[in-house]
């Protein structure tokens, strides 16, 4: 666990044109060498990966995903991702940038309310529209000419994805699409907090009401909008402290805090433990 995370940008092979690449779980080995997959990754791209055969647990900030045949597993760029036994497991991947999807669809996904990682278990997308559209990706894979092939392939992803956030069994409690209000403070707070830390600043920057926004969070995760950002805040912390060698210091001054001590005492009240507390525990083998 102390290993440093790598970051990891889409680089396809080449032959592959635009932003969406469609490989296999073998031919990534191949590609990349066992190294590849020892150190954990913050990935710049999003990769969905479809399991055939075999049995592994994959690791998405700090939460083990355990994959068995006919499991689905979506993690986001930005994440922190730690392969298991890879060598272990064969399926169909799809590799893709953001920018690959249309803004249209990134917003019915984020108004879906499907917390990621995205870990479906087998039985769950099989027989579905998603399962379909994610075959009917794959199968584009063969058109001719690239740039009506590529077009087709992200039409074909996009409908996927979508079609996959909608495919939460009866009972989950999955909430109605949510307001769109509240997807701009997700998307705010992904990209600024490390500077804004209090709910005020994100409303101002919203031109919505602080308690607007505690409102829609509550409704949509139970949590509060200062809860909300404490959990980004902690949960870079906590990569941090735990695939790095900066000091507290810096981590503290890059998370926005003025000093240390004020950083620590905001992290144990949090977490129930000092970030050098974290650190050691979360390294020893």
């Amino acid at each position: 666990m102390g290993q440093r995370i790598r970051p990891v940008r889409y680089e396809p092979p080449p032959g592959v044109t635009g932003e969406i690449e469609l490989t296999s779980l073998a031919r990534m080995r191949a590609r990349g060498g066992p190294a590849e997959f020892v150190a954990p990754q913050r990935l710049g791209f999003d990769l969905l990966i479809a399991i055939e055969s075999g049995h592994a647990v994959h690791t998405v900030d700090f939460t083990g995903h355990p994959l068995g045949p006919g499991d689905l597993l979506w993690v986001r760029a930005g994440q922190v991702q730690q392969w298991g036994a890879v060598e272990a497991i064969e399926g169909p991947v799809v590799l893709f940038t953001p920018s690959a999807i249309d803004d249209a669809t990134w917003e019915l996904i984020g108004a879906a309310g499907v917390a990621t990682p995205g870990h479906w278990a087998a039985g769950t997308v099989a027989g579905t529209p998603a399962a379909a559209a994610l075959a009917a990706a794959h199968a584009t894979a063969a058109a001719p000419g690239a740039t009506l092939r590529d077009a087709a392939l992200a039409r074909a992803l996009a409908a996927a994805l979508l079609l996959l956030v909608l495919a939460v069994p009866e009972g989950s409690g999955r909430r109605p699409p949510t307001h769109q209000a509240f997807v701009w403070f997700r998307e705010e707070l992904e990209q600024r907090f490390a500077t804004r830390h209090q709910v005020a600043a994100y409303a101002a920057r919203l031109g919505y009401s602080a308690r607007t926004l505690n409102r829609l969070a509550r409704e949509n995760t139970g949590l509060s909008a200062k809860q909300l950002i404490d959990e980004r805040i902690v949960l870079e912390a906590r990569r941090r402290l735990a695939h790095g060698g900066d000091p507290v210091a810096r981590i503290a001054a890059d998370l926005g805090f003025d000093d240390a001590s004020n950083f620590s005492k905001y992290f144990r009240q949090r977490t129930g433990t000092t970030p050098a507390a974290f650190r050691e525990r979360v390294r020893q083998p």
